[in-house]
């Protein structure tokens, strides 16, 4: 493991759903969901994901289950200790949810939260 590549003692919880999907998006190998902690939304802070396969500078693996990792730019690891990464099917909003019960507030809507 290179220093790219250090592990980041965080809890963070994966849901089975959640696994399932970033199994059938192909992630793995050399593929990894990137998470990052951007300024937005009415309580102050988002989250972005993505599916990357470049690693950058300051980037830290903060989940890694079977063969999937969650990779984060140092400026976000500090937002994520505590995060749930669910998924939902529901034909309204599907797609990844992220919830921390670390957040001190959210918004009404789910799609932002406060440090």
């Amino acid at each position: 493991m290179n220093d790219l590549m250090q592990l980041t003692p965080l809890h963070i919880t994966i849901s089975p759903k959640a696994l399932c999907e970033l199994r059938r998006l192909n992630i793995g190998g050399e593929q990894f969901l990137r998470l990052r902690v951007i300024p937005g939304g009415c309580a102050g802070m988002t989250y972005s994901a993505a599916i990357d396969s470049t690693l950058e500078e300051g980037d830290e693996v903060i989940a890694h289950e079977d063969e999937i990792r969650i990779v984060a730019d140092s400026g976000s690891t500090a937002f994520l200790d505590g995060l749930n990464v669910d998924y939902s099917d529901d034909l309204i909003q599907a797609g990844f949810r992220f919830r921390n019960s670390n957040a001190s507030k959210s918004c009404g809507c789910g799609s932002s939260f406060g440090g």
